[in-house]
């Protein structure tokens, strides 16, 4: 009863906690361009069954507890995003549930790795993984492990993704309970390096011309997963607000780091 009280109350906090910082770097702003529609930032919901390698992560620094996004890649490993894990003591996964308090299981770790090159500055190599030593039951319809890019695999432009997460609807607006997706195409990095100069050979971005389409804050470190192929392509890293016209959102790109997770991995 009481441990089932605890999980339970660690799951009403994603809806109240914080974010890691983060998928987005918040600039509070009264420009009228930022898009306020009230979805994941044009987004729709899903159930985990389209996404069974979708998790949820609730991580802790000290006493505070902040929201972050993953994916299954074996019975033991979580992909996420480094940042996602910096300073954490503990992290917490919720694996085959749509809506957020409501059903899946919840694992709980202590062990977890960033990619010792990751630079907080530019959020190059902002990979990491998170070991579940107990093994996850994986079930095929509600929990499953996505394919990953091969190594020496390139992304062309106009590659449609599906961005999922559980992730703020709007800038700095409330959490979504159900779990949500986008649809967004891939930009070229000579486009992209318009926005963001730092942009680095194992980073790529996607976003649509006119905004109003995006992952948000929350769902830092969930997959990216090509539309016609079902494969992992990328995480989801960073970005300036939330769905901002001219301001993509920026993703680790899976298959330049893809011998770290093999090595780190096994997979």
């Amino acid at each position: 009863m009481e441990k089932s009280f605890f999980l339970t109350f660690l799951l009403l906090l994603c809806l109240l906690v914080g974010d890691v910082v983060s998928r987005r770097r918040i600039n509070r702003s009264t420009d009228d361009s930022i898009n306020t529609d009230d979805r994941i930032v044009g987004g729709y919901n899903i159930t985990i069954q389209d996404v069974p390698y979708q998790v949820l992560m609730l991580v802790q620094r000290g006493d505070k507890y902040y929201q972050c996004g993953g994916s299954i890649i074996s019975e033991t490993y979580i992909l996420t995003a480094a940042h996602c894990l910096e300073g954490v003591s503990r992290v917490y996964v919720k694996a085959g549930s749509t809506v957020i308090n409501i059903g899946g299981t919840l694992y709980n770790t202590t062990e977890y790795r960033m990619h010792p090159f990751y630079n907080p500055v530019n959020s190059d190599y902002d990979i990491g993984l998170v070991r579940i030593r107990s093994g996850m039951t994986l079930d095929g319809v509600n929990t499953r492990k996505v394919t990953l890019a091969d190594a020496g695999s390139t992304i062309a432009t106009g590659t449609k993704l599906l961005i999922t997460g559980w992730g703020r609807t709007t800038e700095m607006g409330s959490k979504s309970i159900n779990l949500m997706a986008v649809q967004l195409p891939t930009i070229s990095n000579e486009e992209c390096r318009k926005t963001y100069r730092t942009l680095t050979t194992r980073q790529f971005c996607a976003s649509v011309p006119q905004g109003g389409e995006d992952s948000c804050q929350g769902d830092s470190g969930g997959p990216a997963v090509s539309t016609d192929s079902g494969v992992q392509l990328g995480i989801i890293s960073f970005g300036e607000g939330c769905a901002r016209p001219g301001y993509p959102g920026v993703y680790t790109d899976v298959a330049k780091v893809r011998n770290w997770i093999k090595n780190n991995a096994g997979v």
